[in-house]
Protein backbone atom coordinates (compact mmCIF):
# COMPACT_ATOMS: atom_id res chain seq x y z
CA UNK A 1 0.00 0.00 0.00
CA UNK A 2 1.55 3.17 -1.27
CA UNK A 3 2.21 5.83 1.94
CA UNK A 4 -0.14 8.68 1.81
CA UNK A 5 2.21 11.24 3.11
CA UNK A 6 5.74 11.55 4.09
CA UNK A 7 6.77 11.25 7.52
CA UNK A 8 8.95 14.43 9.27
CA UNK A 9 12.59 12.88 8.84
CA UNK A 10 11.27 11.94 4.97
CA UNK A 11 10.43 15.51 4.70
CA UNK A 12 13.15 17.20 5.91
CA UNK A 13 15.36 15.42 3.53
CA UNK A 14 12.94 16.26 0.31
CA UNK A 15 13.23 20.17 1.74
CA UNK A 16 17.26 19.46 1.91
CA UNK A 17 17.08 18.62 -1.52
CA UNK A 18 14.82 21.43 -2.34
CA UNK A 19 17.57 24.14 -1.12
CA UNK A 20 20.07 22.23 -2.90
CA UNK A 21 17.92 22.15 -6.51
CA UNK A 22 16.80 25.87 -6.11
CA UNK A 23 19.91 27.47 -4.25
CA UNK A 24 22.53 26.24 -6.50
CA UNK A 25 20.44 27.82 -9.54
CA UNK A 26 22.84 29.11 -11.88
CA UNK A 27 20.62 31.47 -13.87
CA UNK A 28 19.65 34.18 -12.30
CA UNK A 29 17.18 34.88 -14.84
CA UNK A 30 15.04 31.67 -14.10
CA UNK A 31 15.43 32.45 -10.41
CA UNK A 32 13.81 36.25 -10.96
CA UNK A 33 11.09 35.17 -13.30
CA UNK A 34 10.35 32.08 -10.54
CA UNK A 35 9.74 35.24 -7.90
CA UNK A 36 8.32 37.15 -10.20
CA UNK A 37 5.06 34.90 -11.20
CA UNK A 38 4.92 33.88 -7.46
CA UNK A 39 4.39 37.44 -6.65
CA UNK A 40 1.70 37.66 -9.08
CA UNK A 41 0.23 34.54 -7.45
CA UNK A 42 0.24 35.83 -4.45
CA UNK A 43 -1.53 39.05 -5.18
CA UNK A 44 -4.09 37.51 -7.27
CA UNK A 45 -5.08 35.61 -4.38
CA UNK A 46 -4.96 39.02 -2.12
CA UNK A 47 -7.70 40.46 -4.87
CA UNK A 48 -9.23 37.99 -4.53
CA UNK A 49 -9.55 37.85 -0.91
CA UNK A 50 -10.45 41.49 -0.47
CA UNK A 51 -13.18 41.62 -2.75
CA UNK A 52 -15.04 38.60 -1.35
CA UNK A 53 -15.03 39.43 2.23
CA UNK A 54 -15.60 43.20 1.54
CA UNK A 55 -18.26 42.15 -0.55
CA UNK A 56 -20.28 39.95 1.87
CA UNK A 57 -18.91 42.24 4.63
CA UNK A 58 -22.32 44.71 2.89
CA UNK A 59 -24.73 42.12 3.17
CA UNK A 60 -23.27 39.53 6.32
CA UNK A 61 -21.28 39.35 9.68
CA UNK A 62 -17.78 41.54 9.21
CA UNK A 63 -16.02 38.48 10.98
CA UNK A 64 -17.83 36.07 8.46
CA UNK A 65 -16.61 37.95 5.33
CA UNK A 66 -13.27 37.40 6.57
CA UNK A 67 -13.13 34.04 7.43
CA UNK A 68 -13.98 33.38 3.63
CA UNK A 69 -11.59 35.94 2.51
CA UNK A 70 -8.89 34.14 4.25
CA UNK A 71 -10.30 31.30 2.59
CA UNK A 72 -10.32 32.70 -0.47
CA UNK A 73 -6.11 33.63 0.18
CA UNK A 74 -4.72 30.55 0.39
CA UNK A 75 -5.03 29.65 -3.61
CA UNK A 76 -1.88 31.66 -4.03
CA UNK A 77 0.37 29.42 -1.92
CA UNK A 78 -1.78 26.41 -4.13
CA UNK A 79 -0.29 28.44 -7.45
CA UNK A 80 3.15 28.76 -5.99
CA UNK A 81 3.39 24.87 -4.92
CA UNK A 82 1.81 23.49 -8.07
CA UNK A 83 4.29 25.47 -10.59
CA UNK A 84 7.07 25.64 -8.17
CA UNK A 85 6.98 29.26 -8.11
CA UNK A 86 9.60 31.05 -5.68
CA UNK A 87 8.55 32.94 -2.55
CA UNK A 88 10.59 34.60 -0.51
CA UNK A 89 9.03 33.22 2.97
CA UNK A 90 9.03 30.16 1.64
CA UNK A 91 12.64 30.05 0.21
CA UNK A 92 13.74 30.64 3.53
CA UNK A 93 13.43 26.74 4.21
CA UNK A 94 16.77 26.86 2.19
CA UNK A 95 18.77 27.21 4.74
CA UNK A 96 18.13 23.88 5.93
CA UNK A 97 20.23 23.16 3.51
CA UNK A 98 22.93 25.68 4.52
CA UNK A 99 22.74 24.14 8.13
CA UNK A 100 23.74 20.97 6.61
CA UNK A 101 26.49 22.18 4.58
CA UNK A 102 24.79 21.22 1.32
CA UNK A 103 24.14 24.64 0.42
CA UNK A 104 26.89 27.86 0.30
CA UNK A 105 25.68 30.74 2.49
CA UNK A 106 26.16 33.20 -0.49
CA UNK A 107 24.13 30.88 -2.45
CA UNK A 108 21.50 31.08 0.12
CA UNK A 109 21.95 34.75 0.12
CA UNK A 110 21.59 35.52 -3.58
CA UNK A 111 18.60 33.31 -4.02
CA UNK A 112 16.74 34.82 -1.10
CA UNK A 113 17.63 38.13 -2.61
CA UNK A 114 16.73 37.61 -6.32
CA UNK A 115 13.57 35.91 -5.38
CA UNK A 116 12.53 39.20 -3.15
CA UNK A 117 13.09 41.03 -5.54
CA UNK A 118 11.07 39.21 -8.15
CA UNK A 119 8.49 38.86 -5.97
CA UNK A 120 7.95 42.66 -5.18
CA UNK A 121 8.03 43.28 -9.22
CA UNK A 122 5.46 40.51 -9.74
CA UNK A 123 3.14 42.08 -7.13
CA UNK A 124 3.86 45.93 -8.21
CA UNK A 125 2.64 44.42 -11.40
CA UNK A 126 0.22 42.95 -10.64
CA UNK A 127 -1.48 46.20 -8.84
CA UNK A 128 -0.50 48.13 -11.92
CA UNK A 129 -2.16 45.72 -14.21
CA UNK A 130 -5.49 45.23 -11.76
CA UNK A 131 -5.98 49.27 -11.68
CA UNK A 132 -5.87 49.14 -15.86
CA UNK A 133 -7.98 46.21 -16.01
CA UNK A 134 -10.71 48.53 -13.92
CA UNK A 135 -10.55 45.94 -10.75
CA UNK A 136 -10.24 48.64 -8.27
CA UNK A 137 -12.63 50.95 -9.29
CA UNK A 138 -15.22 50.70 -6.40
CA UNK A 139 -14.89 53.13 -4.15
CA UNK A 140 -15.30 50.72 -0.96
CA UNK A 141 -12.31 48.47 -2.68
CA UNK A 142 -10.45 51.52 -2.77
CA UNK A 143 -10.92 52.78 0.65
CA UNK A 144 -10.30 49.05 1.87
CA UNK A 145 -6.91 49.01 0.14
CA UNK A 146 -5.76 52.30 1.64
CA UNK A 147 -7.00 51.45 5.23
CA UNK A 148 -5.23 48.33 5.11
CA UNK A 149 -1.79 49.56 3.61
CA UNK A 150 -1.87 52.18 6.13
CA UNK A 151 -2.37 50.11 9.34
CA UNK A 152 0.41 48.07 8.22
CA UNK A 153 2.76 50.85 7.57
CA UNK A 154 1.82 52.31 10.64
CA UNK A 155 3.48 48.91 12.75
CA UNK A 156 6.48 49.38 14.50
CA UNK A 157 9.74 47.60 13.39
CA UNK A 158 9.19 45.51 16.80
CA UNK A 159 5.84 44.51 15.95
CA UNK A 160 6.45 44.05 12.13
CA UNK A 161 9.57 41.81 12.79
CA UNK A 162 7.13 39.94 15.66
CA UNK A 163 4.47 39.90 13.61
CA UNK A 164 6.12 38.42 10.35
CA UNK A 165 7.53 35.74 12.34
CA UNK A 166 4.28 34.25 13.43
CA UNK A 167 3.29 34.64 9.94
CA UNK A 168 6.00 32.30 8.15
CA UNK A 169 5.65 29.49 10.43
CA UNK A 170 2.66 29.03 9.23
CA UNK A 171 3.43 29.58 6.16
CA UNK A 172 6.33 26.83 5.90
CA UNK A 173 4.09 24.78 7.86
CA UNK A 174 1.79 25.33 5.03
CA UNK A 175 4.42 24.62 2.72
CA UNK A 176 5.74 21.17 4.83
CA UNK A 177 2.66 19.76 4.92
CA UNK A 178 2.06 20.64 1.13
CA UNK A 179 5.45 18.42 0.40
CA UNK A 180 4.59 15.57 2.80
CA UNK A 181 1.50 15.10 0.82
CA UNK A 182 1.56 12.29 -2.14
CA UNK A 183 -1.38 13.49 -3.87
CA UNK A 184 -3.03 16.68 -5.07
CA UNK A 185 -5.92 16.52 -2.51
CA UNK A 186 -3.52 16.25 0.84
CA UNK A 187 -1.02 19.35 -1.15
CA UNK A 188 -4.29 21.37 -1.32
CA UNK A 189 -5.89 21.01 1.95
CA UNK A 190 -1.63 21.02 3.30
CA UNK A 191 -1.69 24.42 1.64
CA UNK A 192 -4.72 25.55 2.86
CA UNK A 193 -5.81 25.65 6.88
CA UNK A 194 -2.08 27.30 7.60
CA UNK A 195 -2.37 29.89 5.27
CA UNK A 196 -6.66 30.86 6.39
CA UNK A 197 -5.21 31.27 9.79
CA UNK A 198 -2.85 33.74 9.53
CA UNK A 199 -5.12 35.18 7.14
CA UNK A 200 -7.52 35.56 9.89
CA UNK A 201 -4.67 36.32 12.68
CA UNK A 202 -3.95 39.31 10.57
CA UNK A 203 -0.13 38.70 10.63
CA UNK A 204 2.53 39.72 8.16
CA UNK A 205 3.75 38.66 5.17
CA UNK A 206 6.30 40.73 2.86
CA UNK A 207 5.04 39.76 -0.35
CA UNK A 208 1.29 39.48 0.38
CA UNK A 209 2.09 43.32 1.80
CA UNK A 210 4.00 44.08 -1.25
CA UNK A 211 0.89 43.95 -3.17
CA UNK A 212 -1.61 45.69 -0.53
CA UNK A 213 0.56 49.18 -0.49
CA UNK A 214 1.46 49.25 -3.80
CA UNK A 215 -2.28 49.36 -4.51
CA UNK A 216 -2.44 52.00 -1.98
CA UNK A 217 0.65 53.73 -3.50
CA UNK A 218 -1.72 54.11 -6.63
CA UNK A 219 -4.78 56.11 -5.24
CA UNK A 220 -2.62 57.60 -2.32
CA UNK A 221 1.27 58.65 -3.82
CA UNK A 222 1.80 60.83 -1.01
CA UNK A 223 0.65 58.50 1.88
CA UNK A 224 2.89 55.63 0.83
CA UNK A 225 6.80 56.92 0.32
CA UNK A 226 8.34 53.26 -0.74
CA UNK A 227 11.72 54.68 0.46
CA UNK A 228 10.56 55.16 4.29
CA UNK A 229 8.47 51.59 3.88
CA UNK A 230 11.51 49.58 2.86
CA UNK A 231 13.17 50.69 5.79
CA UNK A 232 10.10 50.92 8.00
CA UNK A 233 7.79 48.28 6.89
CA UNK A 234 9.29 45.72 4.26
CA UNK A 235 12.91 44.76 6.10
CA UNK A 236 11.47 43.88 9.57
CA UNK A 237 8.71 42.32 8.26
CA UNK A 238 11.19 40.17 5.68
CA UNK A 239 12.92 40.02 9.06
CA UNK A 240 10.35 38.34 11.23
CA UNK A 241 9.44 36.23 8.34
CA UNK A 242 13.04 34.77 7.81
CA UNK A 243 13.63 34.45 11.51
CA UNK A 244 10.70 32.15 11.73
CA UNK A 245 11.05 30.18 8.07
CA UNK A 246 14.92 30.65 7.75
CA UNK A 247 16.52 29.43 11.33
CA UNK A 248 13.81 28.19 13.57
CA UNK A 249 11.48 26.10 11.90
CA UNK A 250 14.89 24.44 9.65
CA UNK A 251 16.61 24.86 12.99
CA UNK A 252 13.77 22.08 15.03
CA UNK A 253 13.86 20.00 11.50
CA UNK A 254 17.76 20.04 11.71
CA UNK A 255 17.81 18.82 15.08
CA UNK A 256 15.09 16.91 15.41
CA UNK A 257 15.24 15.06 11.95
CA UNK A 258 18.34 15.26 10.35
CA UNK A 259 20.29 12.11 9.94
CA UNK A 260 24.02 12.73 9.38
Amino acid sequence: MTQSFLNPSEITSAIISMGVSRGNEKSMMKTLVSGFVAGMFIALAGIGNIIASQTLAQTFDVGFSKVIGACIFPIGLMLCVFTGASLFTGNSLLSLAFFTKELKFSNLIKNLTIVWIGNFLGSVFTAYLGYYAGIFNSPIIQKVFLDTGISKISLSFSQCVASGFFCNILVIMGIIMSMSANDVTGKIFGCWFPIMLFVVCGYQHVVANMFIIAVGKIFSPETFQLGEIFINHFLPTSIGNFLSGGVFLPAFLYFSYYKK
